[in-house]
């Protein structure tokens, strides 16, 4: 953009930083809240994993990767402001325009770590609905929603630090807008994939009531993470021709950082259970069910018979005695042999 095309300014405002303006501060209200709210649910899956399951498991270490991109994620986005991220483009002088090259080499890393982020999260959450059902059927689609997240994230990865990267100046902006938006779609389908994977199982179980309440919760959750992105969508779509760039960029960071935390709390929260049974057994989670219909036809699950004419559940049939499958939750939730639901 030639700086001479810019608005004139309204008032000299000298550093493009603080005071702060509201959509600023909204920005970061918006991190506080919702980080704390990701802060208190992995603390939970921490004490969960180290004081009852003592065992710190491959989707919990990749949940704290998550949790400390969030971060930078936010760092960079507040290096940003200091060149006019989420300001009005009519109090940006022309005479600081080497704040705005600036601001193009700010943008850079911020860019990455959010491509990255949100693609973590759900690799993190396919470790765990993987291991609910042992049908080869879903665990194939489980593998495949994981190459494809793994595969276009790479791609726009690569554009975003390549041939497009904001580090070109003017001449990769419609490249950039062409990735966002793109990033914008392809995470709306893959959030949408994650979250409807796993039903057809949770459906084919005999659950109780709180039981099925707790986990409609955790996929009502889930649906507020495509909210996001989908709110995100229109302001992807419009940023190549507005003319008010720099505030439309800080409204979409307002719900990327939202996307990004609560992400990290839907995933810590679908393996809770151990940790809600031990110290609130009042939700009835470890109610005992008589009769357990492991999985549905659809995914190719029966209820075997054993030896004395006993029905058995799959798990038992085919010798699975890890907590991630998924059937009725036995008398004693926590005794040995029991198995969970998808909210370990």
């Amino acid at each position: 953009m030639d700086p001479s095309l810019l608005p004139e300014p309204t008032q000299d405002i000298g550093q493009l930083g603080a005071p702060y303006n509201d959509l600023q501060i909204g920005t970061m209200v918006a991190f506080g809240i919702t980080y704390f709210m990701a802060t208190f649910f992995l603390a939970c899956r921490y004490f969960q994993a180290i004081k009852i399951v003592k065992n710190v498991e491959i989707d919990l270490i990749i949940l704290t990767l998550c949790y400390g991109l969030a971060l930078a994620y936010f760092i960079t986005m507040v290096k940003l402001m200091d060149y006019g991220w989420a300001r009005h483009m009519t109090e940006i002088f022309a005479s600081n325009w080497m704040n705005l090259l600036e601001f193009n080499n700010k943008l850079l890393p911020n860019t990455l770590i959010y491509l990255i982020t949100p693609a973590v999260t759900k690799i993190a959450m396919l470790t765990v609905l993987f291991k609910i059902n042992p049908s080869a059927t879903y665990r194939i689609c489980v593998v495949v929603i994981g190459v494809c997240i793994f595969a276009y994230t790479l791609v726009l990865t690569y554009l975003t630090g390549g041939p497009c990267t904001p580090l070109k100046g003017d001449e990769t902006i419609k490249c950039l807008m062409n990735v966002a938006i793109s990033q914008s779609v392809l995470n709306i389908a893959s959030d949408i994939a994650v979250i409807l994977l796993p039903i057809p199982t949770i459906i084919s179980l005999q659950l109780s009531f709180k039981q099925k309440l707790s986990v409609g919760g955790i996929l009502a959750l889930g649906s507020a993470v495509v909210i996001c992105s989908i709110a995100r969508l229109p302001y992807s779509i419009s940023l190549g021709s507005s003319d008010d760039l720099s505030w439309e960029e800080g409204i979409l960071g307002i719900w990327s950082i939202v996307e990004v935390n609560i992400g990290i709390v839907c995933g810590c929260a679908m393996r809770l259970k151990k940790l809600v049974t031990a110290y609130l057994p009042r939700m009835g989670w470890n109610s005992s069910q008589k009769k357990s219909t492991p999985y549905g036809s659809s995914w190719g699950g029966t209820t075997a018979t054993g030896s004395k004419g006993g029905n058995k559940t799959f798990d038992e049939a085919n010798g699975l005695k890890g907590d991630y499958q998924l059937h009725s939750v036995q008398k004693g939730g926590l005794e040995a042999g029991s198995t969970d639901t998808i909210l370990k």
